[in-house]
């Protein structure tokens, strides 16, 4: 309430990384509490009600220390620093002021008192130096001071109440928004319902055409119509299932629906001043933005209900705030947040607003099968030594005691690499001691350093390495037996990384702070593989819905004749193109699909090389937004000759594209898609056979299939489009893989010559 109402002035420069870490600031309250004796009491919960018209106002919190002194009461609030004690003055923050007058009132209230004396704490961190302020006040001043709060906050309670009593009776009143069910949409709906009633965590297997983001959708406003789920979080890897969410909102709004929404874009893109690193002297936005943010979004609540990044930039621009604090503001009032995975699930990066302590949230996850690799990432961290030897040099002189901490680490590193006996490698190791001792006190002497530069720019180097060090601690604090210390050498570097083998443990927790998930993909096969990998449990409900098109009008083959292990893929290059050839004879657009570049290429010379005169395509590694277009674009409808795309399995275009009718007539997949061998592969394969006996299965086999099984759904989008899946690899004919195939393959058929595959084709393509 006191942030809310009272903040005013800059935003502070992020050089530094914004607020202090909330564990240190844990550190110091229970240092100063435990210091204080046995008469002070500690972490007191205050509360106070204030009765209006509509609803009762109901404001707590904790304060820091209470203490009767035998002259009177004393309530402390307590704040560590950065700062030096000497450049704080009484008045340096109103904001801690107002916050422990607030306590002050509730105490006050509680204890039927007339005066209490608050005592603001500062603790400087770096030196332990404690600097205090006290002030008396009389019971008058402090009720006024919170009465006036209350009312100010009232009015904004109306306005969010009265909203949401239109939401819940245009959601209660909203049927679903298309003339009938598709197969297996019910079934959708009605599980991602009760998850929600029941407080569940649902993961669903929802194929293409099942119309699976209004069947999540739906569902949950109709919960939050009745009163469960205060706000759904729709989670996505990719803009265009993010598009898709906000179209299926439109649709209900179109019927009846009352909603708010908004997408939120990641700082980097919306910034306006994307050099300024915040600092309030170079850019206008951050200066003053909190004298005008509650108007900002005042403004644009009474004029706007489904909010994209070009919503905010127009208020933003005209209120002159800061967009993407801008955006996180709004958030507060929307009713769903459309969203990267990371603003729930990452460390560094969740939304602290909401996750910190949880609330009445539901969690949509999106195209989930991509979670499980992301989530490792946002749990995992590195430290290289070339980083920290970059920055020794210029902190010698500026900053000694940095300078100090790293020379520190970079003997530690060295001892690491004596470990090696080659120059490349990669090994397990125990955490090396005192590391993360010495990475904590360098972080904080960073940050005292980037601090009193009061900017951040010019300091790139310095500022990423206060970042990865600032990462390595947030993720050491979550290290437990499902965590490996990874260190690895190139030549003279070495890089050490506090690596995640299994985030289920993690994601769980984090799903926790909400009142349900449902995770959802059309390809999270095997089931029991994906509800392990997310952190479900044995009793958290599964869903596998069936293809909602006519079975008819796909064919699948497989080809048992070609091997694409390592060790033949030399000599598969002319069988493999030779399919190519028979199945693309027809005029068409084809795709076919390859676990790597590398292997790609060499095909796609073999191919070019005998039948040079084709219409080919080949993806390339790092391609522009105008390349992946100009790609996509290749594909045009009707076409009147064959045309056909190489591509690589899990990459760009192997999900989340859209190429309809016969746009796209089939695909040809070449190998199991198992990830490439590497050392956290192995690692990971080791753990797995440790914990359940299925350690290839969960390193390598489960995540290839799923590469597979999404190159495959881009043939058949539409109940009315046609196509094939080619299969090439001898191992889709082994019992372990095939138990992998979804329903609608059942039909497979087996092929050993580029010649029976064209006459199944051609038999298929007449029919």
């Amino acid at each position: 309430m006191v942030e809310f109402l009272l903040r005013s002035g800059d935003i502070e420069p992020t050089g530094s990384g914004g607020n202090k870490a909330m564990q240190r600031g844990t550190r110091v309250h229970r240092k100063l509490q435990k210091e204080a004796g046995e008469n002070y009491q500690a972490e007191v919960r205050l509360s106070c009600e204030t009765e209006f018209a509509e609803f009762l106002l109901v404001v707590d919190g904790i304060a820091d220390g209470i203490f009767d002194t035998g002259e009177g009461t004393i309530l402390e609030e307590i704040k560590s620093t950065m700062t030096p004690p000497e450049q704080i003055q009484e008045d340096s923050n109103p904001l801690h002021w107002a916050q422990a007058k607030c306590y002050g009132w509730m105490l006050l209230h509680r204890m039927d008192l007339p005066e209490v004396t608050i005592r603001l704490t500062y603790f400087h961190v770096e030196t332990g130096r404690i600097r205090r302020f006290d002030k008396t006040f009389q019971r008058k001043e402090l009720q006024d001071f919170f009465q006036g709060l209350a009312e100010q906050y009232a009015k904004w309670a109306h306005i969010s109440l009265q909203y949401k009593g239109e939401r819940d009776r245009s959601a209660r009143a909203l049927p679903f928004p298309f003339p009938h069910y598709r197969r297996g949409q019910r079934e959708l709906a009605v599980g991602v319902y009760r998850a929600v009633r029941d407080q569940k965590l649902l993961f669903a297997q929802s194929p293409t055409g099942t119309g699976k983001t209004i069947s999540t959708l739906y569902p949950v406003v109709k919960a939050m119509g009745e009163g469960m789920g205060e706000k759904i979080f729709y989670l996505t890897a990719k803009t265009v299932t993010r598009q898709a969410a906000e179209q299926a909102i439109r649709i209900m709004e179109e019927r009846g629906l009352v909603f708010r929404r908004i997408t939120l874009t990641a700082k980097e893109k919306i910034c306006f001043c994307p050099d300024a690193s915040c600092d309030p002297k170079e850019c206008d936005f951050a200066c003053g933005h909190y004298d005008r943010i509650n108007e900002a979004v005042l403004d644009l609540l009474a004029q706007e209900r489904d909010i994209t990044r070009e919503t905010v930039v127009k208020y933003a621009k005209k209120h002159r705030v800061c967009p993407f604090e801008y955006e996180l503001d709004i958030s507060l009032w929307m009713d769903c947040i459309i969203c990267d995975y990371n603003y729930a699930f990452d460390p560094r990066a969740y939304l602290r607003r909401y996750f910190d302590s949880g609330g009445d949230y539901v969690l949509l996850v999106d195209e989930a099968h991509n979670l499980v690799e992301r989530a490792r990432d946002m749990y995992s961290a590195e430290l290289s030594k070339q980083e920290f030897l970059k920055q020794r040099k210029v902190l010698k002189e500026a900053a000694p005691k940095a300078y100090q901490e790293i020379s520190e680490i970079n003997r530690i590193f060295l001892a690491m690499r004596r470990e090696f006996a080659e120059e490349e490698g990669a090994r397990t190791v125990e955490l090396p001691t005192g590391l993360h001792a010495h990475v904590e006190r360098l972080t904080e002497a960073l940050e005292a350093f980037l601090e009193s530069r009061h900017s951040g720019r010019g300091d790139s180097g310095l500022l990423d390495l206060f970042f990865h060090c600032r990462t390595f601690l947030t993720v050491f604090r979550l290290y437990d037996e499902r965590y490996v210390t990874c260190v690895t050498r190139r030549n003279q570097e070495i890089r050490l990384k506090l690596f995640c083998v299994d985030p289920s443990a993690l994601l769980r927790k984090a799903c926790e702070k909400g009142r349900s998930a449902v995770f959802f993909s059309g390809t999270l096969q095997p089931l029991s593989f994906y509800r392990d990998m997310l952190g479900g449990e044995e009793t958290d409900p599964t869903l596998c819905l069936p293809s909602p098109f006519p079975p008819e009008n796909l064919c699948v083959m497989t080809a048992g004749n070609i091997s694409t292990r390592y060790r033949d893929r030399e000599s598969s290059y002319a069988g493999i193109a030779g399919y190519i050839r028979a199945v693309t004879r027809r005029a068409g657009n084809y795709m076919v699909f390859f676990p790597s570049f590398q292997y790609m290429d060499q095909v796609y010379e073999a191919y070019r090389s005998l039948w040079p005169k084709e219409d080919t395509r080949i993806q390339e590694s790092h391609m522009k937004e105008e390349q992946r277009e100009e790609f996509l674009n290749s594909f045009e409808a009707d076409p009147s000759q064959s045309m056909i795309a190489f591509a690589v399995l899990g990459g760009i275009f192997s999900e989340g594209i859209d190429l309809t009718g016969d746009r796209l007539s089939g695909a040809v997949i070449v190998s199991v898609g198992l990830p490439q061998l590497s050392p956290e592969r192995d690692i990971m394969s080791r753990y797995y056979r440790q914990c359940n006996g299925h350690g290839f299965e969960y390193a390598y086999q489960f995540p290839g299939m799923n590469r597979v099984l999404q190159a495959a759904g881009r043939v058949i989008r539409t109940g009315e489009d046609k196509g094939f899946v080619l299969l090439l690899d001898d191992r889709f004919l082994h019992r372990r893989y095939r138990d992998l195939f979804p329903a609608e393959w059942r039909g497979v058929r087996k092929v050993f010559s580029p010649e029976a595959a064209g006459r199944i084709l051609d038999d298929f393509w007449s029919r």
